[in-house]
């Protein structure tokens, strides 16, 4: 049997908690050792994890051997961390949003290819079953040619953990950034294509916890022409609530498609397709993968590593993503379009 991937995890914050928790318990993985500055969170790892707390990355990168590190740490600081971390021959699992800029996210994949390593972005929802087979039903052509989409998301957080004082309730654009992320990232894993131009409005909510819009809506336009239109929300309560995933619908020439529910439970969602002239909706089948959600990043990561390959949403592929948000973001300050190439250039 091949030995446990180790790895140093910097945060371990609310997420961070439950991240540490999961690679614990991983088979396949190990915790080599936390990195926290907050001292109240390194002596809750101290006693929940029993493995080595550091205050600095640098130290941990000393002390102990790993093969990778696992930034749960806020968006701000994953070039410098991962850049340390690349330079001393670990790979990198990075929580999206990869980078605040354009410029940080290019950095991260410049030091992976540099340094010979692999650099990957925790986009999780990639790894859920129910994508995987809206692609499917493309890519073997049962919608046809594809013509529209629909996506809404709505969770309301104004009562949830989220404080008017962390890095998510100060964050501008926080929901377009940590939320529409997934999204963006999906829609292009699921089509095959890039977006090239987004127009989208937001709007600030008085009851919220967060101090920039939490509420985006929106029209994207892919590569191929294809219009999605897209509402998220994480402070409204008009509407019932979808899942973190949202509610789709894949309009295409010869049927549609739909992926709803798992509203608590995001990864028992359903995919239905219906065939135009072709009777009623049909439930589709899902197809099995090694390994689900965040455990399907660890999974993909060690695949990579081992086999010194490309990672599925590895960072270079991920810039394209936050290439999108970025623009999304922008759109919305400036109340127009914007073209994705501007924001890539």
């Amino acid at each position: 049997m091949a030995a446990a991937l180790s790895v140093i995890q910097v945060g371990v914050g609310l997420w961070g908690r439950s991240w540490a928790q999961l690679i614990a318990a991983a088979r396949g993985f190990r915790l080599a050792a936390v990195v926290e500055a907050d001292p109240a969170a390194r002596a809750w790892a101290s006693e929940s994890l029993g493995v080595p707390v550091f205050p600095r990355l640098e130290r941990a990168l000393d002390a102990v051997p790993a093969q990778a590190v696992l930034l749960v740490s806020p968006p701000s600081t994953h070039r410098p961390l991962a850049e340390t971390a690349l330079a001393a021959g670990r790979h990198v699992i990075s929580e999206k949003p990869l980078a605040p800029t354009l410029e940080d996210a290019a950095a991260i994949a410049s030091a992976a290819r540099a340094h010979g390593r692999v650099a990957m972005v925790a986009q999780n929802y990639r790894f859920r079953r129910q994508p995987r087979a809206l692609a499917a039903l493309l890519r073997d052509g049962s919608l046809g040619e594809l013509r529209g989409i629909r996506i809404e998301c709505r969770r309301d957080l104004r009562a949830a953990w989220i404080s008017p004082r962390d890095w998510r309730g100060r964050m501008p654009h926080p929901y377009i950034l940590d939320m529409a992320v997934h999204h963006i990232d999906l829609l292009r894993s699921i089509t095959g294509h890039d977006f090239v131009e987004v127009d989208a409005r937001s709007w600030p909510v008085a009851d919220s916890p967060f101090g920039h819009d939490p509420t985006v809506e929106a029209i994207l336009t892919l590569g191929d022409g294809t219009s999605v239109a897209y509402y998220g929300t994480w402070a409204e309560s008009v509407g019932r609530e979808t899942s973190w995933n949202g509610d789709w619908e894949l309009v295409g020439t010869l049927g549609r498609a739909t992926w709803t529910g798992g509203v608590r439970a995001a990864l028992r969602g359903t995919v239905m397709l219906e065939r135009y002239g072709d009777g009623p909706r049909r439930r589709q089948p899902l197809p099995v993968l090694p390994a689900l959600d965040r455990l399907g990043v660890l999974d993909e990561a060690r695949r990579a590593i081992r086999a010194g390959a490309e990672p599925e949403c590895s960072a270079a592929d991920n810039v394209r993503t936050l290439a999108t948000v970025l623009a999304l973001a922008r759109s919305t300050e400036q109340r127009r379009p914007v073209r994705v190439e501007k924001i890539a250039a």
